[in-house]
């Protein structure tokens, strides 16, 4: 079921792609990545707009879109797409400028966070804007690489071309930065802010470890049934999802009550439930 939430979110998100684009990007010449740059060199050296070239590039990945990631996907990311076109089509007839004192730094910085901040809201949605979109949703479907890690190696082919066609590196830098900022965005928006991590204990203390984690850095512990291969012993395995800013905490607590316990810390992009989003009532917990 599409809501209307996710449709507002969906055209806000392509307003702030299109204006980053139109007012940022463009009047610098500078690129993007995916279908957007190659609409970007058609019009650099036809003049063709490019929010003609997005609908035409956009309409075989669309087929593809239907094929692969089903009908829900493919309408709201049509209406991406079509957001970002009349977009485009409308703020080019707005007369507006930022002047950055043609500041490519701070050109690339602020493109970055304005693309990503849109194409992010966008993806949270459960849209895209079609082209490298569509294809990064479905490389994060199918591969552990998140949605802007996709993007940003569909970018740097793109920059490739655009090395080969303009010839000018300075230019391809510049962009370079501001696709890398932005992928960084989109993951910010798409998978959470409040960066959390994912501990694994395996330790003969477990009981002694869960009783500390729970009262000393008041986070929840899990224990997991696990042997050891080659000792066959039988062992509690410690899970436990903590903030970032804890992670010094839980090493020196870990360390004190077992110096020889194994513990894997793998980064846990978005965490749902008590204690992150949900209170010990069950109810949302408000972020300041």
């Amino acid at each position: 079921m599409i809501r209307i939430k996710n449709i507002v979110l969906i055209l806000l998100g392509a307003g702030l792609f299109a204006f980053g684009l139109n007012y940022l990007i463009m009047p610098n010449r500078l690129f993007e990545g995916g279908a957007t740059g190659l609409a970007l060199i058609i019009y650099y050296l036809f003049h063709i707009q490019p929010w003609i070239m997005n609908i035409v590039i956009n309409i075989p990945l669309f087929i593809l879109g239907w094929k692969i990631l089903g009908k829900k996907t493919l309408y709201l990311s049509i209406l991406g797409t079509l957001a970002v076109t009349v977009w485009l089509a409308i703020f080019e007839k707005i007369p507006f400028s930022i002047n950055l004192q043609q500041d490519l730094i701070l050109v690339s910085i602020l493109g970055g966070i304005l693309m990503g901040l849109g194409l992010g809201t966008i993806f949270r949605s459960g849209g895209t804007t079609g082209g490298s979109d569509i294809i990064a949703r479905i490389g994060h479907k199918y591969t552990p690489y998140s949605i802007g890690q996709i993007i940003l190696a569909i970018d740097i082919l793109i920059l490739t071309l655009i090395v080969i066609v303009f010839k000018d590196l300075r230019t391809v830098l510049y962009t370079l930065m501001m696709v890398a900022i932005a992928s960084r965005v989109i993951d910010f928006v798409t998978e959470g802010g409040y960066g959390s991590k994912g501990v694994m204990i395996v330790s003969q203390k477990s009981d002694q470890l869960a009783q500390a984690i729970d009262s000393e850095i008041e986070r929840g512990v899990t224990f997991i049934k696990a042997q050891g291969f080659y000792s066959k012993t039988n062992v509690n395995m410690i899970y436990s999802v903590i903030y970032k800013s804890q992670l010094q905490e839980m090493k020196e607590l870990i360390h004190r009550i077992d110096p020889h316990a194994f513990i894997t810390i793998t980064d846990a992009h978005e965490v749902l439930g008590e204690g992150f989003t949900l209170d010990r009532d069950k109810k949302p917990l408000e972020r300041h």
